[in-house]
């Protein structure tokens, strides 16, 4: 038991480093927002006790009952990609089950559990997971890359050179934004006053204030915030910044991963399902529109108006195979040698990678 808790214990204070703010409704009221797209740290008795519970039974096996997978994701990005499977699977009869969560400590206890067998999260959440339950986790595919924007009014800011000396507002302190950021600025000899927020709105708070002012947002926040305000401007993207300072390398931001044991049980109903992931995301790609119709279906976002704007800039992407592997081991090893906790205190080897 004592071992139960600690491993809650780990994954409850690694929540603090997802770096993954969920695809909310939109900047359409900060209380909403500061719910929906900051991770919850409080480490509650009841529910991590009703979880351990559920880890000492033994999960139903989907398949031997005679249904498929369940597939758990957050709201945001990680379901994204999955909106078009979700509609064939409703339409179809597929096996596939999807539970979609609104923050990860709400959905990693169901995980842990093996009530859920593939799931879409945070890619550093993987890694802690894949130490967390004796490796048995495998990273299938990174579903979605950076999600990080400067957003400023300031004609002067083009580059990441142009935030030296600059003020900039983020949340993320102590996560992967952070870690990122810091990251960037430190290849290119830069150095930003960097001003923590709580969350996104209080950022948007300060661009108001002053247009010059700098913030990093995620989406859709940036997205809802430039339609709010037409003095302000989509100046850089994080993700083509670190491709530029990581020599072409991605930058990831959530993954699909797998329970091992039940890959290697269920190799045809893994294979099965990320044909299907694919091709759900390259109807992302293709398709924004009616993407932005699904997404609000199934309550992701209110609007599909706001929906069709921000999703091109989400990122999301179908990537496996040593593409994949190569984003993420650039991206382990810079968080890593900003916080080992972030990844969750070594980086994964060989195994954590499945092949395609």
């Amino acid at each position: 038991m004592d071992m139960k808790r600690n491993l809650w214990k780990w994954l409850l204070l690694c929540l603090l480093c997802l770096g993954l703010f969920a695809c909310t409704k939109g900047g359409e009221s900060s209380t909403e927002a500061k719910k929906e797209s900051t991770p919850a740290v409080e480490e509650k008795s009841s529910s991590v006790e009703s979880s351990e519970n559920a880890e000492e039974s033994k999960a139903e096996n989907k398949t031997e009952t005679g249904e498929g997978p369940t597939i758990l994701s957050l709201k945001g990005p990680t379901t994204i990609g999955l909106v078009h499977l979700m509609e064939k699977s409703e339409e179809e009869k597929l096996p596939y089950q999807f539970q979609m969560e609104a923050s990860p400590d709400a959905l990693l206890p169901d995980f842990v559990a093996g009530k859920g067998q593939i799931a879409t999260v945070p890619a550093n959440m993987a890694a802690v997971l894949y130490q967390k339950l004796d490796k048995d986790v495998e990273v299938l595919n990174i579903n979605t890359l950076g999600i990080l924007y400067v957003i400023t009014g300031n004609e002067e800011v083009n580059s990441i050179a142009d935030l030296a000396g600059k003020d900039i507002y983020m949340p993320g302190q102590g996560a992967t934004p952070e870690y990122v950021l810091r990251a960037l600025l430190s290849k290119n000899n830069v150095e930003g006053n960097l001003n923590f927020v709580t969350e996104p709105a209080e950022a948007v708070a300060h661009l108001q204030a002053n247009p010059n002012n700098v913030a990093i947002l995620p989406e859709p926040f940036a997205t809802a915030t430039l339609l709010q305000n037409s003095n302000l401007q989509r100046k850089i993207s994080i993700t083509e910044e670190w491709k530029k300072s990581f020599d072409g390398v991605e930058l990831p931001t959530a993954v699909t991963i797998v329970r091992k044991s039940y890959a290697e049980e269920h190799p045809e109903i893994v294979k099965a399902f990320l044909d299907e992931e694919k091709e759900s995301i390259a109807a992302v790609e293709k398709d924004v529109q009616k993407t932005a119709e699904l997404v609000v279906k199934q309550g992701i976002l209110e609007k599909e108006a706001l929906a069709a704007k921000a999703i091109p800039n989400c990122n999301i992407h179908f990537i496996d195979g040593e593409e994949m592997k190569k984003a993420l081991e650039q991206y382990y090893q810079v968080l890593f040698a900003s916080n080992p906790k972030s990844v969750g205190g070594a980086l994964p080897e060989e195994g954590f990678y499945a092949e395609p």
